[in-house]
């Protein structure tokens, strides 16, 4: 589940079914949803949308999660299963998109 005009990453993870969405929040389906739910709340994942694929912003700080636009975010495939925790979350997206350095750095800046 996630909220499509934002500041900052949304995205909720209803293992239980519990919450439901309303005009401005959509439902995600499919398989991997804990991986992905991990992977967009990344500053890499972040980064690149907020960048490259939501199609400008709202304001100074808000941006939109539109279905469109981020079903187009390139999301990489593991080849390995990922054990993600708060401590480890960005580092293993950056190894997963290959990152050098230099733009791990530039995307700590941003």
């Amino acid at each position: 589940m996630y909220s499509e005009i934002v500041q900052q990453p949304q995205f909720y993870l209803d293992k239980n079914g519990e919450f439901f969405a309303e005009a401005t929040a959509f439902i995600l389906t499919g398989e991997h949803l804990e991986y992905l739910y991990h992977i967009l709340h990344s500053k890499a994942t972040t980064y690149f949308f907020k960048t490259f694929y939501a199609g400008g912003g709202l304001g100074e700080n808000g941006y939109r999660y539109k279905k469109a636009f981020l079903e187009k975010l390139p999301v990489p495939k593991p080849s390995v299963p990922i054990d993600f925790n708060e401590k480890n979350l960005n580092e293993a997206v950056y190894k997963l998109y290959q990152l050098m350095e230099e733009e791990i750095e530039f995307i700590e800046t941003q």
